[in-house]
């Protein structure tokens, strides 16, 4: 499945074909997004994320926390590496520091890490940086903690400090039914024995990601294994209030103690074997059909006759939306290139409420996998209708996705070849070719504005 985050050249090709094939046959209904509240935006604009883990360990008078970090990538300023040439031309250097401080205010753990990134060319506008992610983990006794979270990029000294999480962490009764924390993740493999990887986007989680789940559990020698009831609800952002949910019962046991183990900007657990008290339950989640927005989960642990809950409260983000998916307005106007009149009117009439699911329809008609929340030929439409933006807007009016070459760009996608022609006493002229489509568009710019109108269609 292509992402909003990792694209495969040929499947995407595969995909911008469809798109071309299907968009332009087709104007019958389906399924759409809409804009994130502010503190979702405020969420988006956060430099750092971190999240705290609290796990029980094999020495029971300590538990494990684990602070799981992303760090996004436009943080750091890459310079030219007068050091090393040889290695890299352009490096970028800071250090992270995670410190836990107990209810007297004093260290009770620090670590510290640094952090040497490399990159073969400066950056480009258009490049995407990549997140850098970890965790660090640290044995402490019982107790609340106050997380100091510290990050410095040495080239621009641009510095970010957060000290205003907290952390408990209890001692485990060997005589009572004990629930580690919940940790959204997603299997390594076909295999659950081969180990998850956590979500780590802060307590939340990406738009389109898939998995469940997982904690640890303790059980009295007494105890049965346990049952599990969860119920998933909440609150899509944008237009018309729509709400959602989800129940189930799934559970999956693995016997022994989830550790976790780290590698250069991979986190992962395993579960290790341990006394036969110790259990690590996974819980296959619908995350896949979430769309973005507010949720809460409630998981019910029933052991025989005892009841524990744990309830988990996270916000579904959409990182890599398209812009003009963020104004309902432009996004409805922009699909005047494959929408009927009557479709359109439908979109733009009536209350947030109809406005909203009709949006939501036009796209579900043209979702290949309506399983799934994501929608990959709306997101690939809308990435396309932002570089239109950018790239045939002018000065004076910004409707670069209204234009001509606007309009062919969407329908079809980056040509192939493009060629500008300039000729004494003609119009400037623009030549985009699709071989795989086999036709070629001519544009002319007749009173050489930078406005270039269709001209002619021609098969190659």
């Amino acid at each position: 499945m292509l992402t909003g985050q990792d694209r495969n050249p040929q499947a995407r090709y595969l995909i911008l074909l469809t798109i071309s094939l299907l968009l332009f046959s087709s104007s019958s209904p389906a399924q759409g997004r809409h804009e994130q509240d502010n503190e979702g935006l405020h969420q988006l604009l956060q430099p750092v994320s971190f999240e705290a883990i609290t796990l029980f360990g094999r020495d029971t008078a300590k538990a494990i926390v684990n602070i799981h970090y992303r760090i996004g990538g436009s943080f750091f300023i890459f310079v030219r590496n007068e050091v090393e040439q040889r290695k890299t031309e352009y490096v970028a250097r800071g250090e992270l520091v995670i410190e836990l401080l107990n209810e007297q205010k004093n260290s009770a753990a620090r670590k510290i890490k640094q952090i040497l990134l490399t990159r073969p060319a400066p950056a480009r506008e258009t490049d995407r940086s990549l997140d850098i992610q970890g965790a660090m983990s640290f044995a402490v006794p019982k107790g609340t903690y106050q997380i100091v979270l510290s990050l410095d990029d040495r080239e621009s000294g641009r510095t970010y400090l957060d000290r205003n999480k907290k952390v408990t962490v209890a001692e485990p009764s060997p005589a009572q039914f004990e629930i580690a924390q919940l940790l959204f993740v997603q299997p390594v493999g076909t295999t659950l024995e081969a180990g998850f990887i956590p979500l780590n986007r802060g307590g939340d989680l990406q738009f389109g990601g898939k998995g469940g789940i997982i904690s640890q559990l303790r059980l009295p020698d007494s105890a049965l294994p346990p049952a599990v009831q969860w119920k998933l609800e909440g609150r899509v952002d944008g237009l018309g209030q729509r709400m959602e949910k989800f129940e189930g019962s799934e559970l999956v046991l693995l016997e022994g103690l989830l550790h976790m183990m780290t590698q250069e900007d991979e986190i992962r657990y395993r579960v290790d074997p341990a006394a036969k008290s110790w259990q690590t339950p996974y819980i296959p989640l619908p995350l896949e059909r979430l769309e973005p927005g507010s949720y809460r989960l409630d998981i019910e642990f029933m052991p025989g006759q005892a009841k524990r809950r744990q309830t988990l409260e996270f916000r579904v983000l959409w990182q890599s939306r398209p812009l003009s998916l963020i104004n309902p307005e432009l996004a409805v106007d922009a699909l005047r290139h494959i929408a009927s009149e009557e479709e359109m009117n439908e979109m733009q009439s009536g209350s947030a409420t109809r406005r909203a699911g009709a949006f939501r329809r036009f796209w579900r008609a043209k979702d290949r996998d309506t399983t799934t929340a994501y929608n990959e030929i709306m997101t690939e439409y809308y990435l396309r209708v932002d570089e239109a933006l950018r790239k045939f807007s002018t000065l004076k009016e910004g409707d670069g996705y209204k234009t001509d070459r606007g309009r062919i760009f969407i329908l079809y996608g980056p040509p192939t070849k493009s060629d500008r022609i300039f000729q004494p006493g003609a119009p400037p002229t623009e030549v985009w070719s699709y071989e795989h489509l086999k036709r070629k568009f001519v544009f002319i710019d007749p009173n050489k504005s930078g406005t270039f109108i269709l001209n002619q269609t021609e098969n190659l």
